[in-house]
């Protein structure tokens, strides 16, 4: 998986360091994380790592489009999901699911008045008790 990440890195352009392919990993682990909690993960094995450089590092990550970036009550989460998507943050249950949803809708009609999109994030409050397994 490094070396698939390091190619990745070095096809947008990207320096590969250690730091960059140890958020990676984590990011890529499926699931949705803020800064602080790829900090806490990162210490274990990355002592001198700053919270700083984990937050510099994951700006980086997502103007290179190898991460998704998205706020929920006021906090950033990331993801290694680009393509368009809904987060859906389910209030009952205080967490975060991907749900598939068509947009390309929207895509066409920015497109359509102009506008070049470069990433849509769709998020959503809902409560989940009742909601449907996706298929």
């Amino acid at each position: 998986m490094s070396e698939a990440i390091a190619n990745e890195l070095r096809k947008r352009g990207l320096k590969v360091t250690p730091q960059r392919l140890a958020i990676m990993r984590i990011v890529q682990k499926q699931g949705h994380y803020n800064g602080e909690q790829i900090y806490e993960e990162l210490k274990k094995t990355e002592p001198s790592i700053s919270l700083s450089t984990v937050y510099n590092t994951l700006e980086t990550l997502r103007e290179a489009g190898l991460v998704n970036s998205f706020e929920i009550n006021g906090m950033k989460w990331y993801e290694a999901r680009v393509e368009p998507h809904a987060n859906v943050y389910c209030v009952d249950k205080n967490e975060i699911i991907d749900m598939e949803v068509d947009a390309s809708s929207i895509i066409n009609d920015m497109r359509n008045k102009g506008a070049e999109v470069k990433n849509l994030n769709i998020v959503v409050y809902a409560e989940c008790s009742k909601l449907k397994e996706q298929k």
